[in-house]
């Protein structure tokens, strides 16, 4: 049984995770938002602001049962909202998703903005232009789809990884999508291994090579 306390968390507690992020040497840090009382309008620009210069900082914020607003993630390298938490964090209900993602692209400062589209696929916005080269979109991989729980989480994953890794955003769009598509034709929420992304792109190449 899941016993939540969603208060803010303590100031000695901010002080102890500002102390371990700066003492870490990584890659990479993923803020993954569920709002039950760690992340705030206070608490992230203090974290953020430990963070040691030149990792690849990553933020994913969620609008469920609590009101996460990706927008307090200013300036990060990568943000991965879905539609639902880009409507919420700009107020609009109206507009199409390509204004959308680039005003939220613009309004949040940040280097890359992966849009998760369900199974319209994801956009990727790299630019804040109307130019058709500062964004582009890539179908959903999924062949069949079990169960969709797990493949935010997926993508996140993968596209952290592929980014840090290559400093490339099509290739971590590419990558990240396969990995949300894999995660949606298996049940339940697991981590995709390295093996099952390279099965899934193995399929994709032979298709390819049919046509």
């Amino acid at each position: 049984m899941d016993q939540v306390d969603n208060r803010p968390v303590a100031e000695k507690i901010v002080d102890q995770f500002k102390a371990a992020l700066a003492a870490t040497e990584v890659q990479a840090y993923v803020f993954s938002d569920f709002r039950h009382g760690i992340f705030n309008k206070e608490t992230i620009p203090a974290l953020t602001a430990a963070l040691r210069p030149g990792s690849l900082r990553v933020a994913d914020s969620q609008v469920a049962s609590r009101w996460g607003n990706i927008l307090e993630f200013e300036g990060f390298d990568l943000i991965t909202p879905n539609e639902k938490e880009a409507r919420f964090a700009l107020g609009d209900q109206d507009s199409v998703l390509r204004p959308l993602a680039l005003e939220l692209y613009k309004r949040a400062g940040c280097k890359n903005l992966m849009l998760k589209m369900g199974e319209r696929g994801l956009m990727t916005y790299r630019a804040p232009s109307h130019d058709v080269r500062a964004f582009f979109q890539i179908d959903a991989f999924a062949d069949r789809i079990v169960d969709p729980v797990g493949a935010g989480d997926a993508l996140l994953a993968y596209a952290t990884v592929s980014l840090a890794a290559t400093g490339n955003n099509v290739i971590a769009s590419i990558l990240a999508a396969m990995a949300a598509a894999v995660a949606c034709e298996h049940d339940g929420n697991t981590p995709i291994t390295p093996e099952q992304l390279l099965e899934k792109l193995a399929v994709i190449e032979k298709r390819l090579e049919y046509a």
